[in-house]
């Protein structure tokens, strides 16, 4: 058998018995041994009567062995054998250079090989429960499903950001993860077969990182041995897969009563994820909106990054509160992960708008200033999975009360700007960028740090300064002094992110280390970056 590198392949195996309940009375387990002696072990996955099967994505070029590991009754004790990992001869960045990491410094994430990833994820929480396969009323799409998938891939989307919804009122909007009657105890195949599957290798297939969650928060309480069951099918079956465990939608949710059993249960199925995952793949938790930032498992092993939630408007986030994060976790890779979905009703005290491109982009960016690695974008109508537009839209639709429809959604201007963001961002070599106010200089002087924001653009730089950005956010205005500068030439250009457009400013030599920064050149929210001139 071949497969290509960090391809999964499926391994099939048949029982020499029959099981009362296959999934709970079977385990078979494979390890994998490569070229080099590496070792990734594989739990394998019911699939129906005698079917167990294994899926693996080898990680190194040449050949490689498995033996199992049974009960002496499943006639699969020591069945052994080899494959071969060829390479992978694609274009996608996920397979071309491996699984996700930390990077040593812990201030971004990379592959495998240690290319910089750049986060740049999508909202899709009903991608089982709501999202049709066969289906579409965009004019343009044969599938909603596949459709959304593909119109991000080709705005170079990198992250499915998602959720399998299998709370227990759940299986009301269609989901079957077990057998009727036997929730948490009995995979139902055939859905996994019928339904999960194809949108599980569709998303793999596009070479998205498909960040998944199990359920949303409450799910687990008094049912946290069945989220550690469903954990644990799922990672056997799709675990040899591009991804990242989100473990649950705000996982500490918003009960007073419930919080510490939710988060002490979401720990207890994290530390099953991290038993399980034969390649180490990313953990974190989608966080709820307390604010201004959660207060859990930053000092736990198995959590690997922060994945935030700035709201939907109810909290004024700006600059100070990404950068007293970075300070107090400077080993935590950071992502905006749900922050003003786009056509999103905001809840505001001062009353519900429908939130805008210019919003969304401004938590972006200002999260990328304060060093962050990535953002996740979302559109009202996708995530709640709005099928039509309705004749008259609801004011008890509390965040969708604009009557926003799926296929209006994904034709957001905002997410094409979060295209030109990740280009510029990539362009800047985001993973050598750091906060970098000691650069900027005023003679305003504030005693609110919200006015700050509004008043002063937010600086990043390289360690050697080769490279500085400056983000204006849209109240800025006027000049500033840049200090710090190394000796040497620079090319200063202005860059808009609503059209991606560069426009050069000046090519000087600092005096000093100094330079005076122009005002911006319109209005709105715009970028300066300075790089080293070519000589």
């Amino acid at each position: 058998m071949k497969l290509k590198k960090w391809r999964a392949g499926i391994l099939p195996f048949e029982a020499a018995r029959d099981y009362e309940n296959p999934f709970l009375d079977l385990s078979v387990m494979a390890v994998f041994t490569g070229p080099h002696g590496e070792t990734v072990r594989r739990e394998a996955y019911w699939d129906g009567g005698r079917s167990y099967k294994v899926s693996f994505a080898p990680t190194a070029e040449g050949k490689w062995t498995y033996r199992l590991s049974a009960p002496q009754d499943s006639g699969l004790d020591g069945v052994s054998g080899e494959l071969e990992c060829v390479p992978y001869d694609g274009d996608k960045d996920i397979y071309r250079h491996g699984f996700l990491k930390v990077s040593p410094d812990g201030r971004y994430l990379m592959h495998a090989d240690g290319t910089p990833f750049f986060w740049l994820g999508d909202t899709h929480w009903g991608f089982i429960a709501g999202e049709k396969w066969d289906w579409s009323n965009h004019p343009k799409m044969d599938s909603m499903f596949k459709g959304m998938v593909d119109k991000r891939v080709s705005q170079k989307f990198t992250v499915y950001q998602t959720n399998l919804r299998s709370e227990y009122w759940g299986r009301f909007r269609g989901t079957h993860y077990w057998v009727d009657g036997k929730e948490g105890l009995l995979p139902d195949v055939s859905f996994y077969q019928q339904e999960v599957d194809k949108r599980m290798q569709y998303i793999a297939d596009a070479g998205l990182v498909n960040a998944l969650g199990f359920a949303w928060s409450g799910s687990v309480v008094g049912r946290l041995q069945l989220q550690k069951n469903l954990a644990r099918y799922i990672i056997a079956r799709y675990g040899a897969l591009p991804m990242v465990w989100t473990l649950a939608g705000e996982a500490a949710g918003y009960s007073p009563a419930q919080r510490q059993d939710c988060i002490d249960g979401w720990r207890e199925v994290a530390k099953t994820v991290e038993q399980l995952d034969g390649y180490g793949q990313l953990q974190t938790a989608h966080y709820n909106t307390r604010r201004p930032f959660e207060d859990y498992y930053y000092d736990e092993d198995w959590f690997d990054f922060t994945l935030n939630q700035a709201g939907h408007g109810d909290f004024p986030i700006g600059p100070g509160d990404f950068q007293t994060y970075r300070r107090e976790h400077p080993d935590k890779p950071f992502v905006e992960g749900e922050s003003l979905y786009e056509f999103c009703s905001t809840l505001e005290p001062i009353g519900t708008r429908m939130c805008t491109p210019d919003m969304m982009r401004r938590v972006a960016y200002l999260s990328m200033q304060a060093g962050g690695c990535g953002y996740t974008y979302g559109a009202q109508g996708i995530w709640d999975t709005m099928y039509e537009k309705p004749e008259k839209p609801d004011p008890n639709n509390i965040f969708n009360q604009f009557g926003i429809a799926w296929y209006e959604a994904i034709e957001g201007p905002g997410a094409d700007q979060l295209t030109l963001m990740r280009e510029f961002y990539e362009n800047a070599h985001f993973e050598r960028l750091r906060p970098a106010m000691e650069c900027i200089t005023s003679d305003m002087i504030f005693g609110d740090p919200v006015l700050v924001e509004l008043r002063q653009p937010q600086v990043t730089a390289s360690e050697n300064r080769d490279t500085l950005v400056a983000y204006y956010p849209p109240a800025v205005h006027g000049s500033f002094k840049l200090q710090g500068l190394a000796e040497h030439s620079y090319l200063a250009r202005w860059f808009d992110p609503r059209t991606g457009a560069y426009t050069e400013i000046a090519r000087f030599t600092p005096q000093d280390g100094c330079w005076n920064a122009p005002d911006r050149p319109g209005a709105g929210d715009w970028l300066l970056i300075l790089t080293f001139a070519e000589a």
